[in-house]
């Protein structure tokens, strides 16, 4: 029989160990700064300089499923809706106004007088041309599979338009808001879409000044933006991979904030300077069906979720810092409906594995994981790693670069198991349909019975079959153990005293919403 607490011991261990050789904690790594220091003051608060934890992998909108990349261009692009920082409720931007025609076609009334950095007006064919870019298939959009029940953008005036799909598409919505950002037809078809994707012209507070890739990305205010001038003058996003040197650049003054503060270097900030929000973005092990191996078998998928103990990872590796979640939806997901949780048994996990036809000995497993990305997220591996050892599996953990991790992932190469978040995350279908059907560029999970589900769910306008439908397939998809749930990320920011930053749920670091103190 396992013992918990020998396993738990282990991990702890393990942890310390890990913590040990980490360059943010090491004991002659980064010190707390004494009180005078000319560190995080600000300087001569130009420039806000973000230290950020990988670069853009284009600057093109509408274009890249990543955060990293919507977080950056967000400052340049505006979307027709957004969500409000700390409620995650719809709020207008260049769309004043938007009405469900019929179950197939959706209205959107669009704001006038705003321009673009080249000075170009805003108008409904903008919207249209940055839909159908996303539709084109030979642009290679990201977006394509989200936005595959579009059929048609009709432009109805200068500042109307409608958008027709081909099926029931009740979350379009949450597609707008989450997804498209407006581009200036004119300069990307005067430029072309490789220097647009460089040097991107947008509506948004901040226009483009200069891109090092892997480096910097250089913005600066606009001051024809139509909300108003921008309170901060200068935007330095900083790419620093790694945790300890991001801490390092902020403790030294260098920058004056960054994102996913370590677990376990939180005392050495002064409290002011932290500030913590609940996330809507969930961390993950994904159990990929998609590629050969074991993990085909439900069985043994079954068995990793009886073997992996989340509530230790959480309070060992993360120090507390998350919610642990059971299911694919956390609980601030609207569509949220509570799920079996496996629960640590690793002897049930051993018999499972035999009931499949394996002894754990002669099952081999890759885990991928990027460094840096997610809070300890390479530790989290790591520490999964030992726990699955445990029982005898034997298993690889492959650390990748951020980039690399995506590609990896979208191009089906991963192991077979691999650590990611997603987010945000509040509506069941920007989730589920992602992560779970065939095709979907980050998905590691397909039964044909299940995405036959989804889609059918996915139409439903009723809110109350929508919601049970969405119970339903949650429910499925952990009885066949398709992930292993961890937590509802908890987002630790170091920030400098001189800015003023609130942090929002959806993750989002809009300059524009920011000042100096």
């Amino acid at each position: 029989m396992f013992k918990k607490n020998v396993v738990a011991s282990f991990l702890l261990i393990l942890v310390m160990l890990l913590a040990a050789c980490t360059e943010g904690t090491n004991v002659d790594g980064p010190s707390k700064k004494t009180e005078g220091s000319s560190d995080s003051d600000g300087g001569d608060k130009g420039a806000l300089i973000i230290g950020f934890e990988a670069d853009a992998t284009t600057l093109m909108a509408n274009h890249d499923v990543n955060y990293t990349t919507d977080t950056l261009i967000r400052n340049i692009y505006d979307p027709l809706i957004d969500r409000e920082g700390k409620t995650g409720d719809f709020v207008p931007v260049l769309a004043e106004e938007w009405k469900n025609i019929d179950e197939k076609t959706w209205y959107l009334k669009l704001k006038e007088g705003v321009k673009f950095h080249n000075g170009a007006d805003f108008n409904a064919e903008s919207v249209k041309y940055s839909i159908d870019y996303i539709l084109n298939e030979e642009n290679g959009s990201f977006y394509r599979s989200r936005w595959a029940n579009v059929s048609e953008v009709v432009v109805l005036s200068d500042y109307e338009v409608e958008i027709h799909t081909s099926v029931p598409f009740p979350s379009l919505i949450q597609r707008i808001a989450e997804d498209l950002l407006i581009m200036e037809p004119g300069y990307v078809e005067e430029v072309g879409i490789e220097k647009a994707s460089r040097e991107p012209v947008g509506t948004g507070a901040y226009t483009f000044v200069e891109w090092s890739r892997d480096n910097h990305l250089k913005l600066k205010a606009f001051e024809g933006y139509w909300q108003g001038k921008p309170q901060i003058n200068e935007i330095e996003f900083r790419i620093i991979p790694e945790f300890s040197a991001r801490m390092s650049a902020f403790m030294s003054g260098e920058i004056h904030m960054f994102k996913n503060i370590p677990v376990d270097s939180v005392e050495q900030f002064d409290s002011d300077e932290v500030k913590q929000v609940s996330s809507s973005r969930i961390n993950y092990l994904a159990l990929s069906n998609l590629v050969d191996g074991p993990l085909k078998d439900v069985k043994v998928r079954q068995a990793i979720n009886y073997a992996i103990d989340a509530d230790e990872l959480l309070e060992t590796v993360l120090n507390g810092y998350g919610t642990r979640i059971t299911g694919p939806l956390s609980k601030i997901n609207a569509d949220y409906a509570e799920t079996k949780d496996y629960g640590y048994d690793p002897d049930l996990a051993v018999q499972l594995i035999k009931e499949a036809g394996y002894s754990p000995e002669e099952i081999s497993l890759t885990l991928d994981t990027p460094s840096g990305r997610y809070p300890m997220d390479s530790h989290i591996a790591q520490a999964i790693a030992s726990q699955l050892q445990s029982i005898g599996l034997n298993v690889k953990v492959q650390v990748n670069e951020w980039g690399q991790h995506l590609e990896k992932i979208q191009k089906r190469e991963t192991g077979d198991m691999y650590i990611l978040g997603w987010g945000p995350a509040f509506d069941g279908q920007s989730t589920i349909e992602n992560l779970f059907t065939q095709n979907a560029p980050y998905s590691s999970f397909y039964h044909e019975d299940i995405e036959k589900e989804i889609m059918e769910v996915n139409q439903l306008f009723n809110q109350d079959e929508r919601h049970a439908g969405y119970a339903k397939i949650q429910e499925k998809l952990v009885e066949q153990a398709a992930w292993v749930p961890l937590w509802q990320q908890a987002d630790l920011y170091a920030v400098s005293k001189s800015l003023n930053f609130s942090p929002r749920v959806d993750e989002k670091m809009n300059v524009f919403e920011m000042s100096w103190n």
